[in-house]
């Protein structure tokens, strides 16, 4: 009966929230690389067409983007010099046409020497600037091949937005990547020459690839991290559709039609929730990458934990051993990306199961994440009846997790819960008070208005973290925390904030 979707429901398709999600980790890619990718131009090579729903909304969220090359299961698309305003605009033509494919793009718009041609042709005419975009030498190649050379191609982005895992580690064998239907067109991480990815689909990389890739110098997450806004929406449609039932059950929505109404005006809100939340995950990843440079032993000690605990399956994860880690010749770039997305997942997990079990869901300090999880037009309307939602104490679990781990990352608790032999319970409700206290969140909000450098403005989170630990230590050592209203004035006057 709540099951995302339905006959109301919010669809993802329209919503775009999956693509929009994946493109809050690419854009957080780039602004780490110092570019903006809603004003500065780059250039583009993906999987899908605009006919699917993670590919055709993705392409779509910047004017400038420029996409030389792509691919489906059907069609190769091929354009070496897009003009990104005629491009962007013929793209957004095919998605809004029913059922369209590479076929139906308007070949004079295509840049001279590019086409559409067939996946299975046997041999595509390469004209000089096709040759010289995907660096082939031939006059002609087949399909399989250039597909290869699109994976392999030269690019600011490789955008996954189709089916399919078209990476693979020079150690991995193409039978044990479990997708027989790409094994010709498969490439190795070496090959792959973007400077970022996004994984809009699934397993577009395999994790092996994914780790191989970052050693070479790439900027990637897993598809979990990526594409997580379409689960994240699912949750929160089904969390809402509950809330929605149980006030029209007590009277307070008039029925079906004014609830399916009130549901529906909610859309665009709900996106922005799930949207922060994708961006509040790439931002994390960036902090505890700048954590473990700075103290990596304490993050392949927190991998040792979660293994020894059952919690982590190294060989399921493809996670090194101890003492691979610590020789890991890319030490100095601290814990490799995708390994922390996994990580990151693993830690927000563990510690929701286990503040389910304590008092905090239903302690006064939590209430603000139960609201914050909802929709403003609920907050505003039916906040005193949140406290009877039957999964209460697991949304505030959820967001309180996220909250903290997003912030100060997945080794923080673990330290405060060794150091001080405290509940976990106890930790997170020192943490949460005191971020309060010290307005915390009003100062990361001026940092990121600010609109600083990402390394700049990472740096200085960084340091509110470190001062908010330093108070929480404090506070659950039994004092009585008087520093943490004070803890970031000098910090604020540092940065002029």
């Amino acid at each position: 009966a709540f099951a995302s979707g339905g006959s109301v429901g919010y669809d993802h398709k329209k919503m775009g929230i999956t693509a929009r999600g994946a493109w809050e980790c690419v854009h957080h890619h780039f602004r780490n690389l110092g570019l903006d990718i809603q004003k500065d131009p780059f250039t583009v090579a993906a999987v899908g067409d605009m006919g699917g729903d993670v590919f055709g909304n993705g392409m779509l969220l910047s004017r400038v983007i420029r996409l030389v090359a792509a691919f489906n299961h059907q069609h190769i698309f091929l354009d070496p010099d897009p003009d990104p305003e005629a491009s962007f605009a013929e793209r957004e033509r095919l998605f809004r046409l029913p059922r369209s494919s590479w076929r139906d793009y308007d070949p004079g718009l295509v840049s001279p020497g590019g086409g559409i041609f067939d996946r299975s042709a046997k041999a595509i005419p390469l004209s000089p600037q096709v040759r010289a975009l995907l660096e082939i030498d031939a006059e002609s190649a087949s399909g399989e091949e250039v597909i290869r050379k699109i994976l392999g191609a030269r690019v600011d982005l490789l955008y996954n937005g189709g089916i399919g895992t078209y990476v693979k580690a020079s150690g991995e064998e193409h039978v044990e990547v479990g997708d027989r239907s790409n094994d010709r067109v498969r490439v190795d991480a070496g090959d792959v020459r973007a400077r970022v990815v996004g994984e809009g689909g699934n397993l577009g990389f395999t994790q092996r690839a994914r780790l191989e890739y970052w050693a070479a110098g790439g900027r990637i997450n897993t598809d979990a991290i990526d594409n997580s806004g379409g689960v994240d929406a699912s949750d929160h449609e089904v969390n809402i559709k509950i809330l929605l039932d149980m006030l029209c059950k007590k009277g307070l929505i008039a029925g079906r039609e004014e609830r399916d109404r009130i549901f529906l005006e909610m859309t665009d809100d709900v996106a922005d929730l799930v949207l922060a939340d994708n961006a509040g995950q790439a931002l994390a990843l960036s902090l505890d990458s700048r954590r473990s440079i700075r103290d990596y032993e304490a993050f392949v000690d927190l991998i040792d934990d979660m293994a020894g605990a059952g919690l982590l399956n190294r060989a399921d994860e493809f996670v090194p051993r101890r003492k691979d880690l610590l020789a890991c010749p890319t030490r100095e770039r601290g814990i490799a990306r995708p390994l922390l997305s996994v990580l990151l997942g693993y830690a927000k997990m563990s510690v929701y199961q286990l503040l389910l079990e304590t008092r905090f869901p239903d302690s006064p300090g939590a209430r603000p994440f139960l609201e914050g999880y909802f929709p403003a037009l609920l907050r505003d309307r039916f906040a005193e009846h949140f406290e009877e939602h039957v999964l209460r104490r697991e949304i505030v679990a959820t967001a309180a997790v996220n909250y903290l781990v997003n912030r100060a990352g997945i080794t923080l608790l673990p330290r405060l819960m060794g150091g001080a032999e405290v509940e976990i319970g106890d930790a997170v409700s020192a943490w949460v008070a005191v971020d309060r206290e010290a307005e915390a969140p009003a100062l990361r909000q001026a940092l990121r208005a600010a609109d600083r450098p990402a390394a700049e403005e990472q740096e200085a989170l960084l340091e509110i973290e470190d001062a908010l630990e330093q108070a929480v230590r404090e506070r659950l050592a039994g004092g009585e925390g008087a520093g943490a209203a004070t803890v970031l004035r000098p910090l604020r006057q540092r940065l002029g904030l």
